[in-house]
């Protein structure tokens, strides 16, 4: 087996996709003994905006790689790069394509037209038409959650093959808790890059829930500090790019995660239970994950995270053994290694 990855090599993630991606090029590489190789799209210019990188430049490049190097699989890292499937498809039938969804983009694209206006409709189309060609062409679809692969046959008439939920391996320290935690708690805890909809939903928690809390927020993503929030207070902390989140989430008395869009599964779930926090959160960002009240709240409304936050956070502890129980038998990288071989 020979596979070549369409994306680009991660090596620090800084995104709940890029850890997904980092967690899938492991288990490629673990499955294929090494023998994956890596060649990412071109994202430069306003036409590769709307074929998402998949230029005629890449294309180049891509029949100059399959033509001389034996590949049996292509394993495209997102499903709107449905051009490469198509072409692939055309000029090297045999070679098996996966293509792993992250989420159905044509759900995530009506969703950011709701609050774009008419200005996002060619994105939309252009979502919508090369996410369409990813199923048409594709061997084999992933999906991470079954929602999502029900979606794939609600817009697209096909389901995923495999459903293979956020993991990441193991970075929990025992020691660490108890080290980070001496040196004074966080209230509540909000990770996310700068991302539309984690952005929507900070903004909603400062604006609809702060007001009627005590204790501080800490915001910390890739890019979040540079965001325009409004009615921030001197109990709300932003931080933008971190080089060590372990030490926030070691602090933190709770994780919040009020999502109110999107799709897929949400990476901050399964880090938030890796590192023991219990989760105040929407049903968006506990969806495909086992729900236990012992260290998640499901709230739908700012009255249910208000009275969440006011039942006292206390109560999940520093280092909640739900939490890493619900992470250590679901969510753990080195269970799913099986699951993907099998459908390779």
């Amino acid at each position: 087996m020979k596979i070549l990855y369409i994306g680009r090599k991660i090596e620090h993630p800084v995104s709940g996709a890029d850890q997904v991606n980092k967690r899938n090029q492991m288990l490629l590489e673990d499955i294929a003994r090494d023998e994956v190789f890596y060649l990412a799209s071109d994202g430069n210019g306003l036409a590769a905006k709307f074929v998402f990188g998949i230029t005629r430049r890449f294309l180049f490049q891509l029949n100059v790689e399959l033509s001389t190097g034996g590949y049996t699989h292509v394993f495209i890292s997102q499903s709107l790069l449905g051009r490469v499937a198509r072409w692939i498809k055309r000029q090297y039938p045999a070679i098996r394509i996966v293509t792993f969804f992250h989420n159905i983009e044509v759900q995530y694209a009506e969703e950011y037209r709701k609050v774009q206006g008419l200005r996002s409709l060619p994105f939309q189309y252009a979502v919508k038409y090369w996410e369409s060609k990813s199923v048409e062409y594709s061997d084999v679809l992933i999906t991470l959650n079954t929602r999502d692969s029900s979606l794939l046959h609600e817009y697209y008439g096909k389901e995923a093959a495999l459903t293979l939920p956020t993991s990441l391996e193991d970075r929990y320290d025992a020691q660490a808790q108890i080290d980070h935690a001496a040196k004074g708690a966080i209230d509540y805890l909000f990770v996310g890059v700068a991302f539309f909809a984690n952005i929507q939903g900070a903004q909603w928690f400062i604006d609809e829930v702060m007001p009627h809390v005590d204790g501080e927020l800490y915001i910390i993503g890739n890019g979040m500090d540079r965001v325009d929030f409004r009615n921030l207070t001197s109990r709300i902390h932003i931080r933008g790019y971190v080089d060590d989140l372990s030490s926030y989430y070691y602090r933190a008395k709770a994780v919040v995660s009020p999502i109110l869009s999107g799709g897929g599964m949400k990476t901050k779930t399964a880090e938030a239970l890796m590192f023991a926090k219990g989760i105040i959160g929407t049903p968006e960002a506990f969806e495909g994950y086992e729900i236990d009240p012992r260290c998640m709240v499901v709230c739908r409304s700012a009255e249910e995270f208000i009275a969440a936050i006011n039942a006292g956070v206390e109560r999940f502890g520093l280092e909640n053994a739900y939490a890493r129980d619900i992470y250590s038998r679901n969510h753990n990288t080195t269970n799913l290694k099986k699951h993907l071989e099998r459908i390779l």
